[in-house]
C-alpha cells in the first residue's frame, strides 16, 4: 500500500530554507529546564504574545489510557492529562508539532476503547505517531482501517505485509516558522516479548538501520529530521550513532528517562519512559551564524496536570458505551472453577480471613467508587472478582455482577491468589507455588500505568498471612 514514496500526509514541497544537517544541530544547555515535579514547564504560562519559536513535543507508551487512574496514590499519566498539557503549549506557542513514539493504544485487545482512543488522537491533531507493538498486534487491516477513518498520522518506515508493501506510510514532513521538519519512524526488528507477539510472524520487519538510511535520503531537503525509534535506549544509540543525518531521536520503548537530552554523535538522543508520564519538549532555534539549536524541557504529567475536558469527556463517554458489556478476557488473573466470597474460606481459615480484614484487598470496590471509577470495566477487572465471567464463562457461579447482586466479589478475594474453590479440603486440591504470591501474579493489576509506585517486596509483606494454612474445623 505504500512503498518508498512521500507520505500521504508530507507537504507540497517550498522553496527550502537552507537545510540544516544533523551537524549543525546542537543542545543549548543553558536553557535547558528539568520541570519534573512542577506541573507546567517554561513556555506554558497563557500570557503575553505567543513564543515564535518552534517547539516538538514528544511523548510515547501510552498504554491504551484514556483518563489517568483514579488512585489518589500517583494519578500519572493519561491522553487527557497530556494533551491537557498540549493545550497550555498551543496557547503559547505559535507552531507546536506533537509526536508520539508508540504503544498509544492498549496492550489488551478492547475493540470499544480502540474506537475512543482513535477518536481522542484525531482530535488532537498530532503531527506524527510511531506504530509500536500494540499499534500493529490491531492486525494490519485494523490498523489501517482506524488511521484511514480517523485521519491518524500512524507512520512506520521498515514493517511489510505479505505483499511487500509497507504497512503504513513511512514518515510526514511538517513546516514550522519557515523550517521543513522530517519524521519518519521504526521499529525493532527483534522482539522483547516471549511468546513472540503473532503479527511478527505475519509481516517482515526489515533492518532498522537500512530502513533509516532510506528515510534519511527521503528526507535530505528537511531542515531537521526526527526519527521515532519504538526500541530500547541502546539500540535507540546505535541508530542514532550509525546513522548519519538524524537530528533527534525520541527512544520510545522502555523505562529510561532521559532527563537532559544525550549527544550521540552528532545527534540528540531523548527518552521520555515508559507508561506515558513524561512530556517532553525541544524547542527549536536558529543562532547568529544560523545553526540550528535546541533546549529541552519535561515535565510529568502528574496530579497538578489539568486534564483537557473534552478527551475526559470522551472518556465517560467510554465508560458509558462499555460498562455494561463483558471486559475482553485479558486474564489479569487465574480463573477458578467457581467464583466464592472470602466468606467461604473463613469457615477453615478464620485468621487468616481476620488478616484478609485488615488489607486493601478487602476495600477495593470502595476505593473505585470515592474515585467514580466504578463503571470503567478496566477498574473492575482488578477491583472485582471475574466481572462479567458469570455472563460469559457460565460455569457454577460466576463473577461480580453488581454490589446488590455479588457484594462479596466486590473485593480482591483468597481466590486472586490461591486459585481453589472452598471444597478443595475434600478433594485434596492444593495450592500451586507456581502461581502463589508471585511477583508476575501480583503484577499482573500492579502493572506500572495503574501502579506506578508498586513495589513487590514492599508490599507483598503487607499481604502475607501470619500462617500458611489452616486446619478444618471440627
Amino acid at each position: 500500500m505504500y512503498k518508498n514514496g512521500p507520505a500521504a500526509q508530507d507537504l507540497p514541497r517550498q522553496s527550502p530554507a537552507r537545510p540544516i544537517r544533523a551537524a549543525h544541530v546542537a543542545l543549548l544547555v543553558g536553557a535547558t529546564a528539568l520541570c519534573l515535579v512542577l506541573a507546567i514547564g517554561p513556555g506554558c504560562e497563557p500570557a503575553g504574545p505567543k513564543d515564535p519559536r518552534p517547539v516538538i513535543l514528544y511523548a510515547g507508551d501510552n498504554q491504551g489510557v484514556l483518563a489517568a487512574c483514579g488512585c489518589p496514590s500517583n494519578p500519572t499519566g493519561g491522553f487527557a492529562k497530556r494533551q491537557g498539557l498540549i493545550q497550555r503549549y498551543r496557547l503559547t506557542r505559535r507552531h507546536v508539532i506533537v509526536v508520539d513514539a508508540g504503544n498509544l493504544f492498549p496492550y489488551y485487545r478492547h475493540a470499544i476503547k480502540e474506537k475512543y482512543l482513535a477518536k481522542a488522537a484525531s482530535r488532537a491533531a498530532w503531527d506524527a505517531i510511531a506504530a509500536g507493538e500494540q499499534e500493529l498486534d490491531l492486525g494490519v487491516e485494523r490498523l489501517r482501517e482506524l488511521r484511514e477513518t480517523y485521519r491518524l498520522p500512524i507512520i512506520c518506515a521498515n514493517v511489510r505485509d505479505a505483499e511487500g508493501e509497507l504497512v503504513v506510510p513511512p514518515h510526514v514532513i511538517r513546516e514550522a516558522a519557515g523550517m521543513r521538519i522530517g519524521i519518519f519512524a521504526v521499529i525493532a526488528e527483534q522482539t522483547y516479548d516471549w511468546p513472540q507477539p503473532k503479527w511478527r510472524k505475519r509481516l517482515t520487519v526489515e533492518p532498522v538501520l537500512d530502513a533509516a538510511r532510506r528515510e534519511v535520503a527521503a528526507l535530505a531537503g528537511c531542515d531537521l529530521v526526527v526519527a521515532l525509534s519504538h526500541q530500547g535506549i541502546d539500540a535507540s544509540r546505535r541508530l542514532a550513532r550509525e546513522v548519519p543525518g538524524i537530528g533527534v531521536v525520541v527512544a520510545g520503548r522502555g523505562r529510561k528517562i532521559l532527563t537532559r537530552p544525550e549527544k550521540v554523535a552528532e545527534t540528540l538522543l531523548v527518552a521520555p519512559g515508559e507508561a506515558g508520564s513524561i512530556l517532553g519538549a525541544l524547542t527549536l532555534e536558529r543562532d547568529h551564524r544560523g545553526r540550528l539549536r535546541l533546549s529541552s524541557d519535561l515535565t510529568t504529567l502528574s496530579a497538578r496536570i489539568p486534564e483537557a475536558a473534552w478527551a475526559l469527556d470522551l472518556y465517560w463517554q467510554y465508560v458509558k458505551e462499555a460498562k455494561d458489556k463483558p471486559p475482553p478476557d485479558w486474564d489479569q488473573t487465574p480463573i477458578p472453577a467457581r467464583y466464592e466470597t472470602a466468606e467461604a474460606c473463613k469457615e477453615c481459615h478464620e485468621d487468616q480471613y481476620k488478616h484478609w480484614l485488615t488489607t486493601k484487598h478487602a476495600h477495593t470496590y470502595a476505593s473505585i467508587k470515592r474515585a467514580g471509577r466504578q463503571g470503567d470495566p478496566e477498574c473492575l477487572l482488578c477491583h472485582t472478582m471475574g466481572p462479567g465471567r458469570s455472563i460469559r464463562t457460565r460455569i457454577g457461579r460466576g463473577g461480580f455482577v453488581s454490589m446488590t447482586a455479588t457484594a462479596g466479589l466486590g473485593r480482591v478475594t483468597c481466590q486472586a491468589c490461591h486459585v481453589v474453590t472452598a471444597d478443595h479440603h475434600e478433594k485434596k486440591v492444593k495450592r500451586d507455588p507456581a502461581i502463589y504470591i508471585s511477583s508476575r501474579l501480583c503484577m499482573s493489576c500492579h502493572g506500572p500505568v495503574q501502579s506506578p509506585d508498586f513495589d513487590y517486596y514492599v508490599y507483598k509483606p503487607k499481604i502475607l498471612h501470619t500462617k500458611d494454612g489452616g486446619d478444618r474445623k471440627q
